[in-house]
């Protein structure tokens, strides 16, 4: 399932391929500057490009390097993989692209290998595109030659840029992966290096704001391509911000344990009782509580008042808790010792509501997302 509205391309080696409407804007864009390109990397290069055909080049370009993209990010989703680590789709959109990676890396050598995979790939296409642009030149195929040798500095530029220690491009994750290392907590990590990639996109909008001007007032026709520069920073930027919420908010919950924020408050209920009765002892002052199912004394699942939603009303007084109760068999027990990031991800995975905890063979509590999320909240770690 694609995380946006976009179109469905297909897939490659099962990861599927899409297009955010937001790629055509880019794409436009590219095609555009390729046809200007020849110009003004022959200057800096010193060597003279074909300006036949422009519309085609644009076109034939434009479409190359986000192939090229594809290629990078395709790399980092077979890298994941073989990690095994859970992949979903590769999207392309205004930035460029992004593979989804369904879980965070377990390592920073994990982290790294994955990151790392994306600008390889990126040098290695500007390789053989130079390599492709030196055979064109000998057979004399000026206007293949201007392709592959736009291709191969695009191809070059884009490994460089996503480079820069920027999270959460794959610089950032590089970063953060050393920091990972250093630090030895992951949260620790991302706060850190969100906060290098924040003081660099403020950098960056700093010197677009500066070019623009500058080139304005120099009457340069292509003053505009600074603006571009502001844009991409300023998504980095936002990228930061979010990335350092999410870093404070990971960080809290690899310090608090499961005797932090489960639910103490137990309130048996017998597996035969009526949802209607089960409702009854609900508090009605909002105070969390935990509702294990028993039968004859013994525990044997967990019920929540959320449940109760997938029955009608009208059928509550006839219905039996057990028809809507987690069993303990689908669920894992836990510890008052154990990482509440433990839980959390146990609650994601399983799908259930909420989860036993035990101590010394004896149920003690029950964790929730909620209860989870309220102790954060508790402890400032979310805006309230």
């Amino acid at each position: 399932m694609l995380a946006r509205p976009s179109w469905r391309l297909g897939s490659i080696a099962g990861i599927e391929i899409a297009i955010h409407p937001s790629w055509l804007v880019i794409f436009v864009l590219f095609a555009y500057v390729i046809m200007k390109a020849p110009p003004l990397i022959s200057a800096q290069l010193g060597v003279p490009l074909s300006t036949k055909d422009p519309v085609a080049l644009g076109l034939l370009g434009s479409f190359a390097v986000f192939a090229s993209v594809v290629i990078h990010e395709f790399c980092h989703a077979l890298v994941a993989r073989r990690l095994g680590i859970p992949i979903g789709n590769i999207t392309l959109f205004l930035f460029g692209g992004v593979a989804t990676i369904l879980r965070e890396p377990g390592t920073p050598a994990d982290e790294l290998k994955v990151a790392a995979a994306g600008p390889a790939a990126s040098l290695a296409l500007g390789v053989l595109f130079a390599l492709l642009a030196a055979l064109a030149a000998q057979a004399h195929w000026q206007w293949l030659f201007t392709l592959c040798v736009i291709l191969a500095f695009v191809n070059v530029m884009l490994a460089l840029f996503n480079l820069l220690p920027a999270f959460p491009s794959d610089g950032g994750r590089i970063l953060r992966a050393a920091l990972w290392r250093l630090l030895g907590s992951q949260a620790r990590a991302t706060g850190a290096a969100s906060a290098v990639s924040a003081v660099l996109a403020a950098v960056l909008i700093v010197l677009g704001g500066y070019l623009t001007v500058i080139r304005r007032l120099e009457l340069d026709p292509q003053w505009w391509t600074s603006l571009w520069l502001m844009l991409i920073a300023i998504f980095l930027l936002q990228a930061a911000i979010t990335s350092g919420r999410q870093a404070r908010i990971n960080l809290a919950l690899e310090r608090m344990r499961v005797g932090d924020c489960m639910s103490r408050t137990l309130i048996p209920v017998a597996n035969d009782a009526t949802l209607a009765a089960f409702l009854a002892e609900v508090p009605s002052d909002g105070k969390r509580a935990g509702y294990p199912v028993v039968q004859d004394g013994a525990f044997v699942g967990l019920v929540n008042p959320r449940d109760t939603g997938a029955v009608p009303p009208a059928l509550w007084p006839d219905t039996p808790v057990s028809a809507i109760m987690t069993p303990a068999m689908k669920m894992q027990a836990l510890s008052p010792d154990a990482p509440a990031s433990d839980a959390l991800a146990a609650l994601t995975t399983s799908g259930v509501r909420s989860l036993p905890v035990f101590e010394h063979g004896q149920l003690t509590g029950v964790v929730s997302s909620e209860s989870i999320f309220g102790a954060l909240r508790e402890q400032g770690a979310l805006a309230r």
